[in-house]
């Protein structure tokens, strides 16, 4: 289902991609339309090079046809072509020349054309000049020396060459078009078939929007539904936690009264040992001095180490106790965590434990990373590890494996071992404040446990375990991807 942000940022590129198809088809168009303009005004221009290419060498034609006739007729009524081819001549090379200019090469050959047409233009008025003065046979001896039909074969060759590269340029000029013509259908087609599949993405993603919304909408006739039901919930998590917090509290009191109980009997027997001495130093009477010396040597110093005891773990609960409240009121920080990089830095720091009990610790190679607050986490884990090596089973190697499984926005770690276990009944009393399950022949207070659930619910989780007497223990530690945000009041 797509969030609120992705429909218009969605929309927003559909849009913008079918505007670039748009300006890409339109920019196509007007460079392909451009440039078959620039091609056709190419063509056009070939074809007049061509017509007055034709009609210059029309003009030398019909003035050598004229100059034959007369030569052959003396009758001046053959010049007329050749008087008109005169004084067409220049008109029809300067227009030759206007439309060859720019032409890359066009000028030496047009003027190789202009020397060669004026030379035979000079030749025919030559001979016509003999002609008129009556000197026939000397205007035929000019004709016969062939000059006349060198300049015209030359003329010929130019006009030829003129005519090659006209005739070259239209086929290159039309192949261009036709290419032109293609490329402007295949980007019409190309774009015609983008806008269509944009306009069925952006059909698609109105009917997702759609869709999301009638989702949205049942959602929330769901939550509506099952709103009472959700209440009903909170209110059973709600009573737990009461009653966690008066099992706490009957725990503490319970804890620490025991040794208050040991201090006042042991108070009453200082007090019975110095009523013995104060008989025998009092009276200093015989009888009294068995009971002052049993007192002296016996009942004094036990009931003082009693006492000396029982202080003792009273501060230490007391501390404990301290310890979790201080651990509360501490505000958390969210920072990127490599758990692979933790853990080997948490094994690391337990290397003598681990060498001393052979233990092997294996840490899986995927092992994501968090946004959470490590102290918390290098806390949680770093109990964990330490009571896998505390309670390993005698007589058996240890190993600790260390994974994760990825949930949807949620990653639980599992840290399973092969020690002692813990009894199907104390799988829940683990996690309480001031309890030990099976046998105490460790040091501790019992707050390990309940420390590292308090720590995990505060960053937003929760841990469970499953174990097997005599066969190891597995912890399940579910946490968010993202430290959720305390209420101001919590943090402070």
């Amino acid at each position: 289902m797509p969030s609120r942000s992705q429909f218009p940022i969605s929309a927003i590129i559909l849009m913008g991609a079918g505007t670039i198809i748009l300006a890409v088809i339109v920019a196509s168009s007007i460079w392909l339309a451009i440039n078959t303009s620039n091609l056709a005004e190419e063509v056009t221009q070939s074809r007049r090079t061509r017509i007055a290419v034709s009609n210059t060498l029309e003009t030398l034609l019909n003035a050598e046809t004229s100059q034959r006739g007369y030569l052959l007729s003396s009758s001046e009524r053959y010049l007329s072509p050749y008087n008109a081819a005169r004084s067409a001549l220049d008109r029809n090379l300067s227009e030759l020349a206007a439309l060859e200019k720019g032409r890359p090469g066009s000028q030496p050959r047009l003027l190789r054309l202009s020397r060669a047409a004026r030379a035979k233009m000079d030749e025919l008025a030559e001979t016509i000049a003999l002609e008129q003065a009556g000197r026939h046979q000397e205007a035929i001896a000019v004709v016969r020396t062939n000059r006349g039909i060198d300049l015209m074969d030359d003329a010929r060759k130019v006009f030829g060459d003129l005519i090659t590269d006209t005739e070259q340029t239209v086929t290159a000029d039309m192949a261009q078009l036709n290419t032109n013509a293609r490329w402007l259908e295949l980007v019409t087609t190309i774009g015609g078939v983008l806008i269509i599949l944009s306009g069925i993405a952006a059909m698609a993603l109105v009917f997702r929007a759609v869709r999301a919304a009638v989702a949205a909408r049942r959602e929330v006739e769901s939550l509506n539904v099952t709103l009472e039901d959700r209440v009903l919930r909170r209110t059973a998590a709600l009573t737990r936690a009461n009653e966690e917090i008066q099992r706490f509290a009957y725990i503490v009191s319970h804890d620490l009264r025991a040794p208050l109980v040991n201090i006042m009997g042991f108070t009453s027997e200082l007090e019975i040992g110095t009523k013995a001495l104060k008989e025998y130093f009092g009276e200093e009477k015989e009888e009294a001095k068995p009971a002052a010396r049993e007192a002296a040597l016996d009942n004094l110093p036990e009931a003082v180490a009693f006492i000396r005891s029982s202080t003792g773990k009273m501060d230490r609960l007391i501390n404990a106790i301290l310890k979790l409240s201080r651990e509360g009121r501490r505000e958390l920080a969210a920072e990127r965590i490599n758990l692979k990089r933790m853990f080997e830095t948490l094994v690391a720091s337990l290397k003598h434990q681990i060498d001393e009990t052979s233990t092997t610790v294996s840490v899986a190679e995927n092992l994501p990373s968090l946004n959470n607050d490590r102290l918390a986490l290098e806390q949680v884990f770093s109990n964990l590890l330490d009571n896998a090596l505390k309670y390993l089973q005698p007589g058996r190697p240890g190993r600790i494996d260390i994974w994760a499984e990825n949930r949807q926005d949620s990653v639980v770690i599992f840290v399973r071992d092969n020690g002692r276990g813990i009894a199907e009944n104390d799988l829940e009393r683990v996690f309480e404040l001031f309890r030990r399950a099976g046998r105490q022949d460790r040091p501790g207070e019992g707050i390990g446990l309940a420390h590292v659930r308090a720590l995990v619910r505060r960053l937003g989780g929760d841990i469970t375990v499953a174990s097997k007497l005599g066969e190891g223990s597995e912890f399940r530690i579910l946490l968010p991807r993202t430290l959720p945000q305390e209420p101001a009041s919590k943090a402070s």
